[in-house]
């Protein structure tokens, strides 16, 4: 289960969603209607967009909705619209990994 799902470089894995429906909300533009199949996703963390094994982007988690009401973390087993800082070209069957960074000491 874990062949796509790597840690970054950067961080340490915290959860994944699969794109499932991308919808264009006008003046928001494009939300990936999402399940989240793999820990949690917060509001404000670091993602990356994984099309096969291709790094699409690396960005955060602007906006976070469960229905039509905004939240700070989705878990395991809920769908979700997750909206990115400057992507938005999302297609069903991507997949939007969280992690956090490493802290350097």
């Amino acid at each position: 289960m874990q062949e796509v799902l790597s840690p970054t470089p950067e961080g340490e894995y915290v959860g994944s969603a699969v794109v499932q429906e991308v919808f264009n909300i006008g003046g928001t533009g494009n939300i990936a209607g999402s399940k989240c199949t793999d820990g949690l996703i917060k509001k404000g963390s670091n993602v990356r967009v994984m099309r096969g094994d291709k790094i699409m982007t690396e960005s955060k988690v602007k906006t976070l909705r469960n229905f039509k009401a905004e939240v700070d973390t989705i878990t395991d087993g809920d769908e979700c619209g997750i909206g990115l800082l400057d992507y938005e070209d999302f297609e069903p069957g991507d997949i939007i990994e969280s992690y956090v960074e490493s802290k350097q000491s």
